[in-house]
């Protein structure tokens, strides 16, 4: 899907390129046997069918050119209509075609570009902003084929936050910082959806109170626990590496890891396992009932102290999410207990109506990425 633009565009600058050699070919020719270019483009019906579907088209054509052009901000415009009685319309407009579709690739892509690893079996998207310093910040998204691309997403859609990167008419892009976030989407091992509760399980709490399993759907593998290796892999070295390749110094406070539902919980596991590399989670919809207020207790249990590090969990109340509020609640009590300060160490919202799919997660994405990006100003 993210590719379609850049697969039209190579389509048309191909027409564009045939429509520029026959039309310099039989304009050569034309030019040498002293051709009427009026006259002979009018002579019987069959010219005028040719030559007014020329000129009508064309016209319209040219048009859109603009219209189209200054609708998407595109440069050269009326460089476009001046080449066209030059060259041929049969060239530039499907060259204007074609840099149409890399405009509106780039306006999708957010200004950025994406970039596919694998890591051990791990498929790894990411998304690499315009502007790259050694500050910019790094957030790491578990289910990382729900996150940029429909095509690879489990249900079809996304969480749409390269929706929420673009600019728009008003207000500017929904996620704002002052810098763009490195974002870096992890999928589960060979995308193998029996393997995803395993894989995001916390190790360590589901070892020492097995009973946790007995919840856990009957299609998802029973192997045992791998939460440690999966976020060792990650924190040790799909983190250096690709902050490596783009020139980012990594830094606690500036390193965010995310996710949903069971993604949500193995980011909070993750932080625990490696309070040195995550400064900030942000979990849409956790997924507490998996163990309920046992599970609630033993992760804020291994959560590093409040005072150098935030968290974000939040729920809605209809489908899945309607099963929430109460672990929610407790998970609000434990925090404050612990000694993180709601607002500002740690955010635990509801959002009424809304239910557990990536449509859902789509229309919030932005709110704890904004909530992190604001701690980095203060």
């Amino acid at each position: 899907m993210l590719n379609r633009r850049r697969s039209n565009a190579i389509f048309f600058f191909a027409l564009a390129a045939v429509g520029l050699a026959t039309a310099w070919y039989f304009n050569s020719i034309a030019v040498l046997r002293g051709e009427n270019y009026i006259t002979d483009g009018f002579t019987s019906n069959v010219d005028w069918v040719y030559s007014l579907d020329l000129l009508i088209g064309g016209t319209a054509g040219m048009a859109f050119i603009i219209i189209e052009g200054r609708r998407l901000k595109m440069r050269f415009l009326l460089l476009y209509i001046a080449a066209a009685f030059v060259t041929a319309f049969a060239f530039v407009f499907p060259l204007f075609l074609a840099m149409r579709e890399l405009t509106l690739h780039k306006r999708e892509l957010a200004g950025g570009k994406i970039k596919r690893y694998v890591f051990d079996e791990h498929n790894v998207i990411v998304w690499i902003p315009g502007t790259m310093t050694a500050t910019t910040p790094v957030l790491v998204m578990n289910d990382g084929h729900n996150v940029f691309d429909p095509k690879t997403s489990t249900f079809g859609a996304t969480w749409g936050v390269l929706e929420a990167l673009q600019e728009r008419p008003v207000g500017g892009p929904r996620i704002q910082g002052k810098q763009q976030p490195l974002i870096i989407g992890v999928t589960y091992k060979n995308n193998d959806g029996k393997i995803r509760g395993i894989e995001y399980s916390p190790t360590d709490i589901v070892a020492a109170h097995p009973e946790i399993l007995k919840n856990f759907p009957d299609d998802w593998s029973h192997t045992g626990p791998t939460g440690n290796d999966y976020h060792e892999l990650i924190a040790r070295k799909i983190l250096p590496t690709i902050a490596a390749e783009f020139g980012v110094e990594l830094k606690r406070e500036r390193t965010a890891i995310g996710g949903s539902s069971m993604g949500s919980l193995t980011s909070m596991y993750a932080m625990s396992k490696h309070p040195d590399v995550y400064g900030t989670v942000l979990g849409y919809s956790t997924h507490w009932p998996i163990g309920g207020n046992l599970l609630v207790d033993e992760m804020t249990g291994i959560l590093p102290a409040p005072g150098r590090h935030r968290i974000w969990s939040d729920g809605g109340t209809t489908e899945l999410d309607a099963a929430y509020a109460p672990f929610q609640e407790y998970f609000r009590q434990t925090m404050a207990a612990k000694g993180y300060r709601l607002g500002e160490d740690f955010i635990e919202t509801s959002y009424p109506q809304t239910g557990h799919n990536e449509l859902w997660w789509a229309v919030r994405v932005e709110h704890p990425i904004n909530w992190w990006l604001a701690g980095l100003e203060g």
